[in-house]
């Protein structure tokens, strides 16, 4: 009898992937929390009603406080729940035991204990397939191996499906980066098909990256030949001296304005500075155009220091 039904509990645990007392277990348990959920707003309802339709009430005679009322009304709250809950939970009880008594015996089942009908029943995932006893058993070693080549089966089942499902969420990443057809997108130029003249065909975007791939060692190699070159430019220093020679004239003729301008000569009206030429100098004038030759005969070494 017992070995009836340990065979049947194993034929129904392998065909629903779960134990029969699983399934009722679960039942039980969400009726129970249904339960709790009920109780609790019912306590909720009371306490937020006021004493007087509860019957509370405080006549005028009384030398009862109105907290003394409210905390009267609040124990008989509570004592009621408990009541309500041990009740209900009782009834839950012995109902639910009926409830899993009829479904074992009669719904999560394999016929009744005499007929001992699991050893008949063959599931699905069992046709096909040879049972019969052969002559050279595996052994425990081959056993393992077979079930450690499962497990990795799994196990690598998963991961693809795993690599898969993060393949997808970066292809509609990429879908909407693109933008398709919303031509907000700032990459949405990519996937477009027009043509660059008129008189060319449209071509699509993985024909415009093969091409693009194509070109780059061509570019490599220009790229490489252009440095090469730079180094054998001849001018190449002297383009460097020249424009080192043209700030430091045009620092000398800055500086040489700017000390004319001191000295009372406009040297942005050519017709004042020739009629200044033939006038009388005096003493400041001259000190000023030989402040004017030195800075012309100094060497770039003092202009850097004085910068």
């Amino acid at each position: 009898m017992a070995v009836s039904n340990q065979m049947a509990t194993a034929l129904l645990t392998e065909h629903f992937r779960y134990t029969p007392l699983t399934l009722l277990d679960e039942i039980i348990n969400t009726v129970n929390e249904v339960a709790f959920q009920a109780v609790n707003a019912v306590e909720t309802g009371l306490s937020n009603t006021d004493p007087e339709v509860l019957g509370f009430r405080r006549d005028l005679n009384s030398a009862l406080s109105p907290e003394a009322v409210q905390e009267a009304k609040q124990t008989e709250i509570e004592n009621g729940i408990v009541q309500l809950e041990t009740l209900l939970n009782a009834t839950i009880d012995k109902d639910f035991d009926k409830f899993e008594i009829y479904t074992l015996r009669n719904i999560l089942s394999v016929g009744h204990e005499e007929e001992q009908l699991a050893e008949w029943v063959r599931l699905e995932h069992y046709k096909n397939l040879d049972i019969s006893p052969s002559q050279v058993a595996p052994t425990p070693e081959q056993v393992q191996l077979e079930r450690r080549k499962l497990y990795e089966t799994i196990k690598l089942n998963n991961m693809l499906k795993a690599e898969e499902a993060r393949n997808q969420a970066v292809l509609s990443k990429l879908h909407r980066t693109l933008g398709g057809k919303n031509p907000a997108s700032p990459f949405a130029f990519l996937a477009s098909l027009q043509p660059s003249s008129k008189n060319a065909q449209p071509q699509s975007f993985s024909q415009n990256v093969q091409y693009a791939v194509k070109q780059l060692p061509a570019l490599r190699d220009m790229i490489d030949s252009i440095k090469a070159s730079l180094h054998t430019l001849p001018n190449a220093r002297q383009s460097t001296e020249d424009s080192t020679s043209l700030k430091r004239m045009q620092y000398v003729e800055t500086q040489s304005g700017r000390a004319l301008q001191r000295r009372g000569v406009d040297v942005q009206d050519s017709t004042t500075a020739g009629a200044a030429v033939g006038r009388r100098i005096g003493r400041d004038e001259v000190e000023g155009i030989e402040a004017v030759a030195n800075a012309l005969d100094r060497t770039p070494d003092d202009e850097d220091m004085e910068e």
